[in-house]
């Protein structure tokens, strides 16, 4: 899935239950995440495995809340220092959390045949 921040190309991949998310070769993070049960609006809470140096935030916990309407997962929380998400959204990127993500699935790209 990706999302244009400040005219580049995030992306975020979701896998079972990893989370990887690029930016570029400087910022990106590998995570696993859980799903607390019974939260409103839904939470998800990753776990930082890896990530570009400096590797300060690994083991650190972000805290988000999640939507998925009309095919468009959004993502909002606040950094890795949180200690909760936010209780709602922001009407727009940018606006409120430290970060929100509104996300479109993007076909996976093709393996080069050998």
């Amino acid at each position: 899935m990706s999302d244009n921040e400040a005219g580049g190309k995030i992306t975020i991949t979701i896998t079972g239950n990893s989370l990887h998310f690029y930016r570029d070769p400087s910022f990106w993070f590998e995570t696993t995440f859980t799903l607390p049960p019974d939260t409103d609006p839904p939470q998800l809470h990753a776990t930082i495995r890896r990530s570009s140096p400096p590797e300060d935030s690994i083991g650190e916990v972000v805290f988000a809340i999640f939507k998925i309407e009309d095919g468009t997962l959004t993502l909002a929380g606040e950094q890795a220092s949180a200690v909760e998400p936010p209780n709602a959204f922001p009407s727009a990127p940018g606006a409120g959390p430290s970060f929100r993500y509104d996300l479109e699935k993007a076909q996976p790209r093709a393996k080069n045949p050998k």
